[in-house]
């Protein structure tokens, strides 16, 4: 099972659910299954700052649950250089089961499908993440650690050590569970040495008819020197999107659309 934390993923409220007496991975997972949506359209502003330096990205979030996989799709809006832009992963919900990444660049005429160490060079380069913490539940032992609050909300605080204390993601990461919604508030990862490496931290949420949806939060990763701040500017949910919007075959199409509509 993977646990991630998705840029603009809708973290939805369980409703009658009481964590007494329950254990550290039980909660995380409460966090991950919760009943949702079955499609979502996402605005979101991301501010990405790296070393000094800010730049402002406007990208369109498309996203639909599938019983194997979750497809989003990612279209860049502005700045104008970068318009048409896109990305599509479909994320399988087997951790055995490697996710597939697909982009184009329509500047260049560009279409590629991208292997995992490709898809994370490209999503850097182009300044968003589609995951910040992503890591499989088996891979470590979790642990609660007791009630803490943060930003006001009382949340349970779950510690999960990796079983490989090399693992790329961190020897040990730390996830704040809201206990009224079950959002993760906050999380933080640490290196074997137990220096703070990389911590995200939810700053706005909004109830939509039954479910809340992240609104604002911010990045930071301490290695890489930068900071990512997100605002979801507009959403809507359940529209229908239709299935053919996730084929890699019209990631080019679509692009060439969106170039066209911007003249």
């Amino acid at each position: 099972m993977k646990l991630k934390i998705f840029w603009g993923l809708l973290f939805l409220l369980c409703f009658g659910l009481e964590a007494q007496g329950m254990e550290g991975r039980e909660i995380l997972e409460k966090s991950i299954h919760r009943p949702g949506y079955k499609d979502a359209h996402l605005k979101i502003k991301l501010i990405k700052t790296h070393a000094g330096l800010s730049r402002e990205i406007i990208l369109e979030l498309y996203q639909k649950r599938y019983p194997e996989m979750v497809a989003t799709l990612v279209v860049i809006d502005e700045p104008e250089s970068a318009r048409g832009i896109s990305f599509l992963t479909w994320d399988y919900l087997d951790p055995k089961k490697s996710d597939k990444k697909w982009y184009y660049l329509p500047a260049i005429n560009q279409y590629k499908e991208l292997n995992d160490e490709q898809g994370k060079k490209y999503e850097e380069k182009f300044g968003f993440s589609t995951e910040i913490f992503a890591i499989n539940l088996d891979e470590a032992t979790h642990q609660l650690l007791g009630e803490e609050e943060v930003g006001g909300k009382i949340c349970y605080k779950v510690e999960s050590v990796m079983k490989n204390p090399d693992h790329p993601r961190g020897a040990k990461i730390i996830t704040w569970v809201e206990k009224d919604t079950w959002v993760a508030r906050k999380l933080q990862a640490f290196d074997k040495k137990g220096r703070l490496i990389r911590e995200f931290l939810l700053l706005e949420e909004k109830k939509f008819n039954g479910f809340w949806q992240e609104m604002a939060g911010r990045y930071q990763d301490s290695q890489e020197n930068r900071t990512v701040e997100f605002k979801v500017l507009e959403a809507k949910f359940n529209q229908g999107l239709k299935d053919e919007l996730f084929l890699s075959t019209r990631l080019k199409p679509r692009a060439e659309q969106i170039k066209k509509d911007s003249r």
